[in-house]
């Protein structure tokens, strides 16, 4: 398939500048309902998470065991994001974004009432984490495909950051709402809470307009659709490095943090679900500053290099987190993690969308969505196994240090990749 190829020329001056429309992406009255959307989502998706994972540490209290929920709710995202992608380019994605929000409904609601009628057993617990995890591997991908649609490239930067923000902001809200209901009312209204929440994204769809996909010449097989995806990630380098440094950052870091987090804070800090629940917020708050900051810049004509530097720092914050002995100096510790993460998301998303022709971006960010969410529970399994063997502040050292060597490998062997324009293409030198 061929790319869409951009003009190398240098970019006005004025596009140099830090621009004061942080928020012109929110002119799209579409973009500002699917906004909506994804802040009610992503704030589900903190409830979530925590949830599963203090049920786990009331039921079993083991890193197995942490791990293997962590794994069923990334399982149906290794299982069906590549063929979500592929619906994605091919029918309805408003349809099928509104399909995935109601089974979360329902499957959330469900879990709520298991737990209130003392039913959880292992099988059980895993099995509603795979099918949660189903209705992210199916709405996630066209969540984030739809949004180069709706607006134009120039704002492109603008809107993925904005995007981004409202997770930021789940961040913030989520993990200190899902605590206090956890403390106050047990885990079962922390679930009930995720199906309101999606109720009230739902309703954002209802008016939201998408753009038609090209859907002209013969139909073709699944399957091969989905190579034809691959193969545009396969011949274009940036792109490529960009996903393998997302998915070895999810397996190393993002699973690691999601397990074993809560388990640090619990047995080495010495600490409850509510001040658990702030290292989340802190993370999220940090997000949210760098992420304003990012969206105040209308283009960024080294910001493949930036990623690189995100990416070492991250890995330096990783391992400092793991030699941590005190909750306050932890707490500092993931609020730096937040603001250099609020760069690194917002940078790799950008760069992958603005060098992606609307024809394959369905079959691209579940590719995304893959190498994102599908290492994660990968790198939770892992982490539960390691830190009953090796100990969870170790494992935390050793990733952190895995991720730093990593990045200096990228940033010396990857020169393509150094020069990627946010806005797409290349800067020359």
């Amino acid at each position: 398939m061929a790319t869409v190829t951009r003009a190398d020329a240098a970019p006005p001056r004025s596009e140099r500048r830090l621009s004061l429309q942080t928020f012109s992406a929110f002119q799209s009255r579409n973009f500002a309902l699917l906004w909506a959307n994804n802040l009610t989502f992503a704030l589900s998706q903190s409830f979530r998470q925590f949830a599963f994972t203090w049920l786990a540490l009331e039921l079993f209290d083991t890193g197995q065991a942490l791990g293997l929920i962590i794994f069923a709710l990334g399982l149906p995202i290794l299982v069906f994001g590549l063929p979500a992608g592929a619906l994605a380019d091919r029918i309805d994605r408003r349809l099928l974004l509104f399909a995935s929000q109601v089974g979360g409904i329902a499957i959330t609601l469900l879990t709520a009432a298991l737990i209130w009628a003392d039913a959880m057993t292992t099988p059980i617990t895993m099995g509603l984490a795979m099918a949660l995890g189903a209705t992210v591997a199916f709405g996630q991908p066209v969540r984030v495909a739809i949004v180069p649609s709706l607006v134009e490239p120039s704002k492109l930067l603008n809107a993925v950051t904005l995007m981004s923000l409202s997770q930021n902001v789940s961040m913030i809200a989520g993990p200190a709402l899902g605590g206090a209901m956890v403390a106050l009312g047990g885990v079962g209204t922390a679930f009930a809470g995720q199906a309101v929440l999606l109720g009230i994204g739902l309703l954002a769809l209802i008016p939201l307009r998408v753009p038609a996909v090209d859907r002209s010449g013969p139909p073709r097989h699944l399957l091969v659709e989905v190579r034809e995806g691959l193969a545009f990630v396969a011949r274009h380098p940036g792109i490529r490095t960009l996903m393998l440094v997302l998915m070895t950052t999810a397996l190393v870091m993002a699973g690691t943090f999601m397990t074993l987090l809560p388990k640090i804070s619990l047995e080495d800090l010495e600490v409850g679900p509510f001040k658990t629940s702030m290292f989340f917020t802190a993370m999220g708050v940090g997000m949210l500053m760098s992420s304003l900051l990012l969206a105040s810049f209308s283009r960024l004509d080294r910001a493949g290099l930036w990623f690189i530097v995100t990416l070492i720092c991250g890995g330096t914050l990783n391992a400092a987190f793991g030699l941590s002995l005190w909750y306050v100096l932890s707490l500092a510790i993931m609020f730096t993690t937040g603001w250099n993460a609020g760069f690194f998301t917002n940078l790799n998303l950008t760069l992958i969308q603005a060098n992606t022709p609307h024809a394959v971006m369905g079959r691209v960010m579940s590719i995304y969505t893959l190498s994102m969410a599908g290492g994660m529970p990968l790198g939770g399994l892992l982490a539960g196994l390691m830190s009953d063997v090796w100990g969870s502040r170790e494992w935390f050292v050793a990733c952190g240090f895995a991720l730093v060597a990593i990045g200096v490998i990228v940033l010396l062997t990857q020169p393509s990749l150094r020069r990627m324009r946010s806005s797409g293409g290349e800067a020359p030198g």
